[in-house]
């Protein structure tokens, strides 16, 4: 069938048309000259010593070029380089051997010239960077990059065929060698093989390279990404014999109820000749199983098949990558090694069986992201070490798929997913997503445009068809609906039947054997499972990450893990695009849309920014939810008893004998009780309930919660030893006893002024003003602790959500509430133990009454109640409920009980369990690409403020608050359109001041999208009748903060 697509393509480009006197560069009809057909991906080594000897090395030096034991050199490195504005500015004949390229600059290759100071990258998102009229792309600014090198073929190369092996270049190029035309190729994602043998002289050879910033091609390059161009993967050199292996392809799946390995392998020779030898060997931890030899009867003799049963073969899946390793080795008539080389794979199925997913006979569920190939300093020239970096925090944040998107990636990154177990959706590279504007809306229909889909397909299925982590091929990416995408999917079908083939551009009725919709919301889930579907539903887009975001995700994995046909999805995505540049003040930021330079195309601000992980590989915060989320331990209290828990095992295919159990009973963030114990046997998917040795809890009015956390009990790749894997936590429930309420030894007094009302107690002054109600003054032993005092506050600074969703506009009468509200009364009422200060204010524009009470004890404990009393008018949801007072810097020490240690929301909490946490405000900060909304708690019992002294204020909640502090105004983090001022989280700048936030409630983050869907509605905050309460009392530096939250002042 392979040779039968080649055929097609070649007799399509022999076609005449109405395009066929444009460019190849301009004609969809022509994406390659002289290119080698594609083949499965293999390095060849001079003999099978030494495939294996490099086989085994560690995954990080692994893929380099070994020159000693293979017929291969890297041409990376530094080039010669000239840029030019269009095609006709390059100079015409700087391919020539006479030519001598005076003034050219340096290049590193690979790379992408815009990240090497010539002209700047373009980050779109939806659009193309020029007006869309396909095939043609803009003559005037087409910026083309000219590359020069020597190279000399080295010794022992003779009556060899040699190539070149252009991994990937941005987006279509000529390549010469001594002035040759070697030939022409297109499809930015895939390696082109140019047979260059006829072209070599002795000694030094030229090379050069002509690459188009815009083609056509460009037009199926549309992805959500920057566009840069230039050889932006390696470039190599090799020899291969004349006779030689030219292909392989193979199946390794579980057949007998997925007890035996069932390999399949056609090993497809390139001019064999009579008398050769092709030795196929499957190696199992270095241990021959299995050898088989032919020889090679005659020149025609071109196809090896073999099929062999592996009996109790050791299954592949995520959670157990086994591997066996095949060794493929040709010897001349005489038995001397021609070449040899290795591939790693394992065994596994992959069905589509009563409307899912199945692999290895189980349902799995795909707790999956999709990454795009990105590195901040080089673009999408990334390093194996990346590759192994992003396999290794996936694991360990509980990931067990990836989506390649959107385009084909760097091999090695196929291999390492199948070493280390993750589930990969390989995708097309096929993306017209900047059609949308045009009249047609798709290329999908138009006739020229068939082969280049069909090539970019094949190409991709022939290169990565024999890697076990691919569990599905997908046909690109938002590129609309059409006749091609109907025939890629029937060919993908013919010519791969070992998997499914998804596509979310037809929406429910297209082609796709899985509905694979983007961004669907809760309600699509509930209605895809209200009846059963022929196909399941595996989102290939969801959660939008952008910024301070992925709420409600545990929401969807509720209705996930209650239906088998609703199998989880890829968040979008693993990693910020962004580059790691310094600011004004050089201070280290990370650039996004129009931080790049800027060559006439708008750019589209930060919605490169959606990571899991900055583009430096740290973590964000919302990382940890996905990982509590997408846990596979699962806990819950058993009912009616009174130390029992439920486990559930959530694995597809492991037990939890490699887990170890830890448990604690918690007071006040202090373990009480704990211990640990093993698991007990329980199969994947099931539940067994274990009994914990819990004690009788005093009935003291303490609250006492039970934390679970499961470790790995042994070492595994890319996963220590004793690596958290599971956590949960529950209140337990206990006999509350009233705390009485605490004497305070001296009185109150309060003086009263025309501007002021000042209460003064024992080393203890609080001063209210009579203007605007505000606490100005709270003196502790001769020391102001307020900069400002308690104000209202309805306002968040924006997150990346909050923008496009309407909230600016919709909830923009809360931005300024709190400070416009207007003082109407200030009264006090005097006692010797307590005196109240009651502030009433008139919120006209909310047409509400807002009353803030202060009672207050000789000692300095002050009680502060907000009463929000709404009016008639409709009001939409407040961003937040609560006060904010700034301290001095000085206060900078943060301690509380609550949920942490990251930052955490109404809607992104599970993952942060109560606790005792100490950091300082500024680590409270995190640095979001655009800065916004940062650094809240829930569940906050209370927190304590100190200096380097111990001194400091703590603030206990009635109930449990939401708490943030910044070393910052809340202006200094507020939106500002990219067009105005492109605001950094990096550049914010640590101020003189503690701002503290204590607040009822804050809305929760969204997650849904970043285009308009809104917070959900159980986490907003309803404009109704709200009453809160909070304590402030002085700390000592030997006061313990907890000892003195319990304590009862009012």
């Amino acid at each position: 069938m392979k040779t039968k697509l080649y055929t097609l393509l070649f007799s399509t480009l022999l076609c005449t048309s109405a395009l066929a006197d444009n460019e190849p560069w301009q004609n969809p009809q022509v994406n390659e000259m002289n290119r080698e057909p594609m083949h499965a991906y293999f390095t060849p080594y001079t003999n099978e010593a030494n495939a294996l000897k490099q086989h085994a090395l560690p995954a990080d030096v692994r893929f380099n070029v070994n020159p000693a034991t293979e017929r291969r050199i890297s041409l990376d490195g530094t080039w010669q380089f000239l840029f030019s504005k269009n095609n006709e500015l390059c100079p015409k004949d700087f391919y020539k051997p006479g030519y001598a390229p005076r003034k050219w600059s340096k290049i590193e290759v690979p790379g992408s010239w815009e990240l090497q100071g010539f002209d700047a990258p373009i980050y779109t998102d939806t659009r193309y960077p020029f007006p869309a009229n396909p095939p043609y792309v803009p003559t005037d600014y087409n910026p083309v990059g000219a590359y020069l090198r020597d190279f000399n073929v080295p010794a022992g190369w003779e009556g060899m065929d040699i190539f070149l092996d252009f991994e990937g270049v941005e987006s279509a190029y000529y390549v010469w060698v001594n002035g040759e035309l070697a030939g022409y190729a297109e499809d930015s994602r895939l390696p082109s093989h140019f047979n260059i043998t006829k072209l070599l002289k002795k000694g030094k050879n030229k090379l050069a390279v002509k690459v188009f910033r815009y083609s056509d091609g460009s037009y199926l390059e549309g992805q959500d990404y920057w566009k840069y161009s230039g050889i932006e993967r390696s470039v190599y050199l090799y020899a291969r014999p004349q006779s030689r292996v030219k292909d392989f392809q193979m199946t390794s799946e579980l057949i007998n109820g997925y007890k035996d390995g069932e390999l399949k392998l056609n090993v497809l020779l390139h001019q064999p000749k009579a008398g050769e030898t092709v030795e196929v060997k499957v190696l199992d931890a270095g241990k021959t199983i299995y050898n088989q030899k032919k020889t090679v009867a005659s020149a025609n003799d071109t196809l090896f098949s073999e099929q062999q049963i592996f009996p109790n073969a050791r299954p592949w899946n995520a959670e157990t990558p086994n591997t066996y390793t095949l060794v493929v080795s040709t010897f001349d008539a005489q038995g001397k090694p021609l070449e040899s080389f290795t591939h790693l794979f394992g065994f596994r199925t992959v069905e589509m069986l009563n409307g899912m997913q199945m692999i290895n006979g189980q349902a799995v569920l795909f707790k999956g992201v999709n990454r795009h190939e990105h590195d901040q300093h080089k673009g999408r020239t990334i390093s194996v070490a990346s590759m192994i970096q992003d396999i290794q925090l996936m694991k360990q944040f509980n990931l067990n798929g990836v989506r390649n998107c959107h385009y084909p990636n760097n091999y090695p990154w196929y291999e390492l997913c199948t070493e280390y177990g993750l589930y990969m959706v390989d995708e097309a590279n096929i993306e017209s997503h900047g059609m949308m504007d045009h009249k047609d809306g798709t290329l999908a229909n138009y006739p020229d445009w068939e082969l280049p889909f069909m090539q970019r397909m094949g190409r991709m299925i022939a290169r990565d068809r024999n890697c076990s982590a691919i569990v599905t091929w997908s046909l690109g990416n938002e590129s609309g609906y059409g006749k091609h995408f109907e025939t890629i999917y029937n060919y993908t079908k013919k010519i791969d039947p070992t998997r499914p083939v998804q596509y979310e551009g037809g929406g429910y009725d297209g082609k796709s054997d899985i509905y694979c919709p983007m961004y669907a919301r809760i309600w699509s889930l509930r209605r895809h499972i209200n009846q059963r579907d022929a196909r399941p539903m595996i989102m290939c887009e969801y959660a939008h990450a952008m910024g301070n975001s992925v709420g409600n995700l545990q929401d969807y994995w509720d209705l996930i893990y209650k239906y088998d046909q609703l199998q989880g999805g890829f968040i979008w995505d693993w990693v910020d695009a962004t580059f790691a540049i310094k600011d004004k003040d050089n201070r280290d930021i990370a650039a996004f849309g129009g931080d790049m330079g800027f060559v006439g195309v708008v750019n589209d601000s930060n919605f490169c920014a959606n990571g899991l992980v900055a583009a430096d590989r740290t973590p964000h915060p919302h990382i940890y939810e996905v990982k509590k989320v997408y846990q596979y331990i699962h806990f819950e209290p058993l009912a009616f008893t009174a130390n029992k828990v439920k486990v559930t095992n959530w694995h597809d295919f492991i037990g939890l004998e490699g887990y170890l159990l830890r448990w604690a009973v918690e007071c006040d963030g202090k373990a009480v009780q704990s211990g640990e114990m093993d698991f007990p046997v329980i199969a994947p998917r099931s539940s067994a309930n274990i009994e914990l040795p819990l004690k009788a809890l005093p009935a003291d009015g303490k609250e006492y919660f039970l934390t679970l956390r499961a470790f790995t009990k042994n070492e595994a790749p890319l996963v220590p030893k004793g690596h958290e894997v599971a956590i949960e936590q529950w209140l337990l429930p206990s006999n509350a006893t009233a705390q009485p309420m605490q004497s305070v030894n001296g009185t109150l007094t309060v003086n009263r002024s025309n501007d002021a009302l000042t209460l003064k107690g024992n080393n203890f002054q609080i001063a209210f003003s009579t203007q605007s109600g505000e606490m100005t003054e709270l003196n502790y032993n001769g020391k102001n602790l307020i900069k400002e005092g308690l104000q209202p506050n309805f306002w968040r600074a924006l997150t990346d959500n909050d923008i496009p969703n309407g909230h600016i506009v919709r909830c923009a009468t809360w931005k300024t509430a709190g400070r416009d509200a207007k003082l109407q009364n200030i009264e006090v009422t005097e006692g010797q133990q307590m005196a109240t200060v009651i502030a009433t204010y008139r919120m006209e524009a909310q047409d509400a009454t807002l009353q803030n009470t202060y009672n207050i004890r000789p000692n300095g404990a002050v009680q502060v109640s907000m009463h929000f009393i709404p009016g008639k008018k409709a009001l939409n949801e407040m961003p937040r409920l609560g006060m904010r007072m700034i301290l001095p810097a000085e206060y900078e020490m943060m301690t509380w009980l609550g949920r942490g240690p990251q930052e955490n929301y109404a809607d992104r909490k599970t993952g942060a369990l109560v606790g005792l946490y100490n950091a300082t405000v500024w680590e409270q900060f995190h640095p979001y690409v655009r800065a916004q909304e940062t650094a809240n708690h829930t569940d906050v019992r209370w927190v304590a403020l100190r200096n380097a002294a111990g001194e400091g204020l703590l603030v206990t909640g009635e109930e449990p608050l939401s708490v943030s502090a910044w070393n910052f105004p809340i202006e200094d983090i507020g939106y500002r359109p990219s067009q105005v001022e492109r605001r950094h989280g990096g550049s914010i700048v640590k101020k003189d001041m503690v701002w503290l936030n204590i607040d009822h409630k804050q809305m929760g983050v969204g997650g849904d999208n970043t285009w308009g869907a809104q917070v959900h509605p159980e986490y907003t905050i309803t404009p109704q009748e709200w009453q809160y309460s909070f304590t402030l009392q002085p700390l000592g530096a030997k006061d313990d903060a907890a000892e003195q939250a319990h304590k009862r002042w009012f």
